[in-house]
């Protein structure tokens, strides 16, 4: 009897601890509201058992977490994950079980950035964080996804200081190029889409070379245009010289990061050069500087003397759908009276032609429509941009706007009435 005794504590013994360090491997989300509710207990037991059962904690985890979309739980895998990570290294696991615990914190992480407070800063740490190229350009791919419902302009704006760091730690960590890419035409598609939803930077200015520039520069500009192009081309930036009208430097795909629009020209048959300025928009003011192969540098400043966003103020007479705006529209462009039809043959892509009365002049446009606002945005061969917005005058609703053209800068009203 004494025997079995002894037998019966032996077992106790050796089976305590083992229930213990089970209940602090289990779910506690039921218990403390995330999935560990002692790290540190948890570490231990981890640390009781062999590599491959480590290893099998790791994958049963992420498969009962990959999809928590809580910032709580999230929070607390990845902290314990993390953790994970450093107990295998120090115990020197075959690369499957430390892979396994990287995989976990891939997926914790990549949930974190999605269904977190969008924050430029924070998605950027989550992004450096990812232990791999497939999923850094997951996050990127996830966000390119998500623009077709994003509206809040402060949202895209942290998305594009997201997608300039993530660009760059590509680079830096030597991701293959396309993952560099894919958060280029991030921020293009980004930017495209702030300029039509607060198009504040697209417009004209008047602006003037520093003295040293323009002695340094054989052919000076004295005005720039920004235009979204309703192309390929994206954002177009052109600096003019308004007196020759004569294009100096042009550049498509441009970019807008916070105040600053930059762009970059690379050819191996004209001179390299790259472009930056800040913009402010409650002034207008603008000042930056042209880097060129050619020349050192080109400083300037000035004013905006235009922009697109006058044409947005305002409101609509009446709920406007695109029935509104489909159709011939009888009216005058730039002193010019003549007929502007307009057709949408591709969903949320119009075209138009502008036709003189007299057939002389004909334009043709794409662009696009934006019901909420009542604003119709077109753009001709990208050198010229016509923005229309249906507003309530003393003689009824009319389309009314302008026009600004990317080879001489300068900028017309426009005004159509009406389908009856």
């Amino acid at each position: 009897m004494r025997s079995m005794y002894i037998k019966l504590f032996l077992v106790l013994s050796l089976t305590l601890p083992a229930l213990s360090f089970a209940q602090a491997l289990d779910n506690g989300t039921n218990l403390c509201g995330v999935p560990v509710c002692n790290i540190q207990e948890a570490l231990k037991a981890l640390k009781s058992l062999n590599g491959d059962q480590r290893g099998m904690y790791a994958i049963n985890m992420k498969a009962a977490h990959k999809d928590a979309s809580d910032p709580k739980v999230l929070e607390n895998l990845y902290v314990f994950a993390n953790e994970m990570k450093t107990l295998s290294e120090s115990l020197n696991d075959e690369d499957w079980v430390l892979r396994a615990a990287i995989d976990l914190i891939n997926t914790v992480v990549f949930n974190l950035a999605k269904f977190s407070e969008v924050d430029g800063v924070k998605l950027l740490q989550y992004y450096e964080q990812f232990g791999n190229q497939a999923s850094r350009y997951g996050l990127i791919s996830y966000w390119q996804n998500q623009l077709s419902s994003l509206e809040d302009v402060k949202t895209l704006e942290h998305l594009v200081v997201f997608a300039d760091g993530a660009r760059k730690h590509s680079i830096k960590v030597q991701d293959e190029d396309w993952v560099a890419r894919a958060a280029t035409a991030l921020i293009t598609e980004i930017t495209v889409k702030l300029t039509n939803l607060d198009p504040a930077h697209e417009g004209v200015y008047d602006v003037e070379l520093t003295e040293a520039s323009k002695a340094s520069s054989s052919l000076s500009f004295d005005r720039i245009a920004v235009l979204d192009s309703s192309s390929s081309k994206n954002l177009m930036v052109v600096f003019i010289n308004s007196r020759l009208r004569v294009v100096v430097y042009s550049y498509s795909n441009a970019e807008i990061v916070g105040n600053t629009v930059s762009g970059l020209y690379l050819s191996n048959g004209d001179a390299a050069n790259r472009f930056s300025f800040t913009f402010d928009r409650a002034s207008g003011e603008i000042s930056g500087a042209i880097e060129s192969t050619r020349n050192e540098l080109l400083e300037f400043s000035g004013n905006q003397i235009y922009s697109t966003r006058s044409v947005f103020a305002g409101n609509v007479p009446h709920v406007v759908t695109k029935n509104d705006v489909l159709g011939s529209l009888a009216g005058e462009l730039a002193g010019v009276k003549g007929t502007l039809t307009v057709r949408s043959f591709v969903e949320n892509v119009y075209s138009a032609t502008f036709i003189s009365e007299n057939g002389s002049l004909v334009l043709n446009f794409q662009g696009k429509f934006f019901a909420k606002n009542g604003v119709l945005s077109l753009t001709s061969s990208d050198k010229l941009k016509l923005t229309l917005a249906l507003r309530e005058t003393a003689n009824g609703p009319v389309w009314k706007g302008s026009s600004f053209s990317l080879t001489s800068g300068t900028t017309s009203a426009a005004s159509f009435v009406p389908k009856k």
